[in-house]
C-alpha cells in the first residue's frame, strides 16, 4: 500500500466528513495511536480494517490506495459538478502532476463534493422522515 497516497487521503477524508480518529478508531476496533500511526505514515491498515475505512466513508479501495483512484472520467464529473468538460480537463491534468499541493487541493475537493452530497442525502432523508414517506 502507498502510505503517501493512503494517509493523504484518510486525512482528507476524516476533514471533509468531520468524523474524528477517536469515532474512527471505536467503529474499527483500534486505539486512536493506530488511527494516528496511518495518518502520519507510519502504519498502514490491515485488509479487513481498510474494508471497513471503504464501507464507512463509502469511497471505492481505489480511492485510497491509487494516486487516479475512483476519479470519474472528465465528462461524467463535469456533469456532476456542473463545469465545463474543458475545465475539468484542465484540473485532471493538474491532479496528474507531481506537486504534492495540486494533489492535496484536489483530493479535498473531492471530499468536498463528497461531503455536499451526504449533506444532501441527509437533508433530504429528514424530509422523507417528516413528511411521513
Amino acid at each position: 500500500m502507498n502510505n503517501n497516497i493512503f494517509d493523504r487521503r484518510l486525512k482528507a477524508i476524516l476533514s471533509a466528513s468531520g468524523v474524528e480518529r477517536g469515532e474512527l478508531a471505536r467503529h474499527l476496533g483500534v486505539s486512536v495511536p493506530t488511527v494516528n500511526r496511518w495518518l502520519n505514515g507510519i502504519s498502514t491498515p490491515n485488509a479487513y480494517q481498510l474494508r471497513e475505512i471503504t464501507h464507512y466513508f463509502g469511497m471505492p479501495y481505489d480511492w485510497f490506495l491509487e494516486a487516479d483512484g475512483g476519479v470519474p472520467n472528465a465528462d461524467d464529473l463535469a456533469v456532476k459538478l456542473g463545469l465545463s468538460p474543458e475545465t475539468v480537463e484542465a484540473l485532471l491534468e493538474l491532479a496528474g502532476s507531481e506537486s504534492e499541493e495540486v494533489l492535496t487541493a484536489v483530493d479535498d475537493a473531492v471530499c468536498a463534493v463528497i461531503a455536499t452530497i451526504n449533506a444532501v442525502y441527509d437533508d433530504l432523508l429528514a424530509i422523507a422522515e417528516n413528511s411521513g414517506g
